[in-house]
């Protein structure tokens, strides 16, 4: 019974990561992208 419930709460924590790392990498993507794009117009 113990060992189910750290089981289930691992599975938990697992799923809160994926998820924060799904968040977190939009806006790194934006950020690049604006990055990038500012690099192309100042070096044409």
């Amino acid at each position: 019974m113990v060992f189910k419930s750290a089981w289930k709460n691992q599975k938990k924590i697992k799923e809160k990561r994926e998820f924060l790392r799904k968040i977190n990498f939009r806006p790194y993507r934006f950020f690049y992208m604006v990055v990038i794009q500012k690099l192309f117009t100042v070096n044409p």
